[in-house]
């Protein structure tokens, strides 16, 4: 009997020990766990552990985009800072809705209700068509059928967007919160402004960025006009310059890349000729197929140099709109100002810096200027003046840049200050 006792107790004590291993967790239960409380408002670990695994996923995602470009690691993956990433854009979206509904934002008018039904109804529909995507697509539904095969299976398997949206009326009422949060933001930045004074200082020390910057690479100059970059300071030495590009035709072009086509599979058969071939006849073949090639693409040069000498002709004729015969027959992108050109600029062909900068007075023309782009038709525009460029050409985009820069600081200020008054806890271990 004492023995028996004994083992009775090892047994108990043996259960107690291991008892962990006998416990089911309740799935449900834990999902429910609180890992956000903001003033009693909560997020649950279901929502939190569904949008990280969202964001890592997206973020690899986009990683290997980019890794075809040769950029690495461009979005972070690290579990542990994305999980701090969405708690904290999940308290920030808590106290905005919290603040917006205090301040009575969410009283919307018919407009503003409108236009939150559309956007619910938006996504919604992209969350539908996900589903089917992802779970039916060749279910041979349509319209309304589909419609309400899928809502029936979201309903029965439980499918949730990361936020835990599943219905339209999740989606509505998402959008109703999302716009109350719009108002709330609008109200933040109301009375941002930016004066005359900061405006000047912002311009004054853009200048002279760009004025230490071209002085180490004056072609820089160019190179922003060329590619529509805001700039603040021009350097000497610079003109204004439009042109007519007249191209190989497509007809002519598509001759040339037949023929070398032809030339580049005599080539490879002469490379690759079996031992005992006969490599005079491959060699004649491609002596032959190079000979078409020089002919087509002398052809197709001689054909757009007739062309560019017509319209030669009507550029310097008596009254001539040269605007007008750019848009009419150049083939190039041309910026509306033209492009800034210097002696020796580095962007542009030789010929065509050569061509600009031997123009002896604004309003000149050049003749066709052969390139291997085909042929120009330069004129001469006007003089760049070095030194600031007038505040009036980059007023607005100044502007905008500072006025957007301080609404930012001021709402994120605003919303730190609300943060810090609100009731907030974490609990990001309950993720484990």
């Amino acid at each position: 009997m004492q023995k028996k006792s004994v083992f009775a107790l090892l047994l108990a004590l043996v259960m107690i020990l291991s008892g962990c291993a006998l416990v089911t967790k309740d799935e449900a239960k834990d999902n429910a766990r609180v890992i956000i409380d903001v003033n009693g408002e909560t997020i649950n670990k279901k929502t939190v552990s569904a949008a990280v695994q969202n964001q890592i996923s997206q973020n690899e995602y986009y990683n290997q985009l980019f890794a075809a470009y040769g950029y690495s690691g461009m979005y972070t993956t690290d579990e542990a800072t994305i999980t701090s990433q969405v708690i904290d854009s999940y308290i920030s979206q808590l106290v905005m809705k919290q603040k917006a509904y205090a301040l009575g934002m969410n009283e919307l008018t018919e407009e503003e209700k409108a236009q939150a039904e559309e956007q619910a109804k938006e996504y919604y529909q992209s969350f539908l068509d996900s589903v089917v995507s992802a779970y039916f697509p060749n279910s041979g539904k349509e319209g309304d059928e589909l419609k309400a095969a899928t809502e029936k299976y979201v309903a029965e398997n439980d499918i949730q967007t990361a936020d835990g949206r599943s219905s339209y009326d999740d989606f509505l009422q998402s959008a109703l919160e999302d716009k109350a949060i719009e108002k709330l933001e609008a109200d933040m930045i109301k009375d941002v402004a930016v004066s005359e004074e900061e405006i000047k200082a912002d311009f004054d020390a853009k200048a002279e960025e760009n004025k230490t910057q071209f002085e180490s690479n004056p072609d820089l100059y160019g190179y922003n006009v060329m590619n529509g970059t805001t700039v603040y300071y021009a350097p000497a030495g610079y003109r204004m310059v439009k042109h007519i590009l007249i191209s190989v035709s497509d007809e002519d072009s598509k001759a040339s890349t037949e023929a070398e086509d032809a030339l580049t599979a005599a080539q490879d058969a002469l490379a690759n000729a079996a031992e005992g071939a006969d490599t005079a006849a491959l060699q004649a073949a491609v002596d032959e197929a190079q000979a078409a090639y020089d002919a087509a693409k002398a052809a197709g040069m001689a054909n757009a140099k007739a062309k560019a000498d017509e319209v030669y002709a009507l550029a310097t004729a008596e009254g001539a709109d040269f605007d007008a015969l750019v848009t009419e027959y150049s083939t190039d992108s041309m910026p509306a100002s033209g492009y800034a050109i210097r002696e020796g600029f580095a962007y542009f062909v030789e010929s065509f810096v050569n061509a600009a900068m031997a123009l002896e007075k604004t309003g000149d023309v050049s003749e066709p200027v052969e390139s291997t782009y085909g042929y120009h038709i330069l004129q001469y525009v006007s003089d760049v003046q070095e030194g600031p460029v007038d505040i009036e050409t980059v007023r607005e985009s100044i502007s905008s840049a500072l006025l957007t820069a301080k609404q930012s600081e001021v709402a994120e200020a605003t919303l730190k200050q609300w943060t810090d008054e609100a009731t907030v806890k974490t609990y990001p271990d309950r993720l484990k």
